[in-house]
């Protein structure tokens, strides 16, 4: 499967190509002439068509939160306020959700019901957390999920971001002995801090050369 150049990591190219596969069905391309009859304005749509060169119809496996994430990724243009704010659909959602999955204008990838939260600075970063997600699980002995008040009071300050997996409202955390991943997207999402997750991954042999810069 050919990937865009210097865009991922050496464990998420790995990822993709194990576990992804690519379909490409062109549907930004043969619907710019509609979005554009629609009034959508160019720039857009060309985004909408660079995005699908570069990731169009990438199937990868689900997340294991937001119902398992985007079905593929792929441009659509959600006509009305979020177009018109500059965002693109990133991909459509495999189960029906109040949310949609969107690149911001400045290219973050999250999701976007009354107000859009962004997850990750971009599509890549998804791509790194199903990666480092799919690693954690085949490594730890051991995994354990918080919700609500019991992750929010997990002590993480003596932790550190995972090399190359940048978040944002979601982040990769690691120390000595675990990886936790802390999520607090859906928690923005519904305005409830009882969907903040927490999940923690332990046990992992060889820490340092799975998971270090």
């Amino acid at each position: 499967m050919d990937l865009p150049v210097g865009e991922l990591s050496r464990r998420a190219r790995s990822f993709v190509r194990a576990h992804g596969r690519r379909d490409p069905g062109n549907r930004a391309q043969q619907s710019s002439v509609r979005w554009s009859a629609q009034g959508i304005d160019q720039a857009l749509i060309r985004r909408a068509i660079d995005y699908e060169l570069r990731w169009g119809d990438l199937y990868l496996p689900p997340s294991v939160l937001y119902d398992g994430g985007p079905k593929y990724l792929g441009a659509d243009v959600l006509l009305g306020r979020w177009s018109d704010a500059g965002y693109l659909e990133a991909g459509p959602a495999r189960f029906s959700v109040s949310y949609d999955f969107l690149l911001g204008p400045d290219g973050t990838f999250g999701v976007g019901e009354v107000e859009f939260v962004p997850l990750y600075p971009s599509v890549e970063g998804w791509i790194e957390s199903l990666a480092l997600e799919a690693e954690a699980l085949r490594s730890a002995t051991a995994v354990r999920r918080l919700n609500g008040s019991e992750a929010l009071s997990l002590d993480l300050a003596a932790m550190s971001p995972v090399p190359g997996v940048p978040g944002l409202s979601d982040r990769w955390l690691m120390d000595d002995e675990r990886i936790v991943f802390v999520s607090h997207g859906l928690g923005l999402v519904h305005g409830n801090q009882d969907d903040v997750v927490a999940i923690i991954y332990s046990g992992i042999p060889d820490h340092e050369a799975s998971f270090g810069p």
